[in-house]
């Protein structure tokens, strides 16, 4: 008779006939286990001495090393789902997914590793970029040495990260934010604009603005509680008079999201008021928005805060950065600010 037992994230079949040694094998899905072990009673049945091992080895085979691309589908249902940058991390292992079709994990090694890093150099792609896939390839790996205990090594460990790119030091102008805004009304997307000029007058991220809800908003006391972060950790950021007057002009609810819209929809509203803005840019020289980012409405946040005269310690209260390093990239003083201090 057959046994399956379910141990952790694993199935462990068990043959017992009479006059046959018992037979043991483990696999990560339930129908694995069933069809080594129906195998196997159908080669006793028939009166084999012997298994049919050619069944029983491709099925050891397929459990101890399974296609890549089953392992990574498997980590993106059960790993990368739970993350922050769940869209991002799925979107790398699809193309890991698509490069390495048909290969086992075993056959992923540092050579594997090395040519993907020489591929998306030629791609122009950032260090930063690379090293994003080096991670999320370093714990896909931990997965399958963690939770599917296998004997496999982490192919990245000992690969040199890639130097990380040098913060960006785009400032937006008022003009520039005018011009920004002016789009949005033009494509009648009024709530882009509320939004744009909050993360402007907040520096909070983009994550962080669309899930703010009304209960987390405190007009009295001017502070919006943001129950996580990048970071995990909490944080209120304290509300400048214009961010107020923002949310003032919202249609406020007792309940639900401030700035009810999906993270696909701003994305694409916010590449069509970019666009606009592009088109109908009229002064000489580069124009700025032909590389603006969303994100880049954040650093000017702050650095707006640090021509105020905000200290460090004051930036990182409302950013959240835990460190001065990261701070840097991301607040860049104006060089009338700072030839305003020192005038004084």
């Amino acid at each position: 008779m057959a046994a399956i037992q379910k141990r952790g994230k694993k199935y462990r079949a068990r043959v017992i006939r009479k006059g046959f040694p018992s037979q043991s094998r483990t696999f990560f899905s339930h129908a694995e286990a069933l069809r080594w072990s129906r195998d196997l009673e159908s080669c006793i049945d028939r009166g084999e001495t012997k298994p049919n091992l050619t069944l029983t080895r491709e099925a050891i085979d397929r459990a101890s090393n399974p296609l890549f691309q089953d392992a990574a589908e498997h980590y993106i249902k059960t790993h990368s789902i739970h993350k922050k940058i769940v869209r991002s991390e799925t979107y790398r292992l699809r193309i890991l997914i698509k490069r390495w079709e048909g290969l086992r994990v075993r056959q992923i090694d540092k050579f594997s590793i090395m040519e993907l890093r020489d591929d998306l150099l030629k791609l122009g792609r950032s260090g930063d970029t690379i090293n994003h896939y080096f991670n999320t390839l370093s714990k896909f790996f931990q997965m399958l040495s963690g939770d599917w205990d296998l004997q496999i090594a982490n192919p990245i460990t000992g690969i040199k990260r890639m130097p990380p790119a040098q913060g960006r030091t785009k400032r937006i102008s008022e003009k520039i934010e005018q011009k920004l805004l002016a789009a949005c009304n033009h494509l009648s997307t009024p709530l882009l604009s509320s939004i744009i000029e909050f993360a402007i007058q907040t520096g909070m991220r983009r994550g962080e603005l669309m899930t703010l809800e009304w209960t987390d908003i405190d007009l009295p006391n001017r502070r919006a509680y943001l129950h996580t972060s990048k970071n995990g950790e909490p944080r209120q950021v304290p509300l400048t008079q214009r961010a107020v007057a923002v949310l003032q002009d919202l249609r406020r609810k007792d309940e639900g999201k401030v700035f009810p819209m999906s993270m696909n929809i701003l994305r694409g509203q916010y590449e069509r008021a970019r666009d606009y803005s592009k088109v109908h840019w009229d002064e000489v020289g580069i124009n700025p928005f032909d590389d603006l980012r969303f994100h880049d409405l954040r650093h000017e946040a702050l650095s707006r805060l640090s021509d105020a005269g905000l200290n460090v310690i004051e930036l990182s209260h409302i950013s959240g950065h835990k460190t001065l390093a990261m701070l840097k990239r991301y607040t860049h003083p104006s060089h009338e600010a700072i030839f305003a201090k020192l005038d004084k």
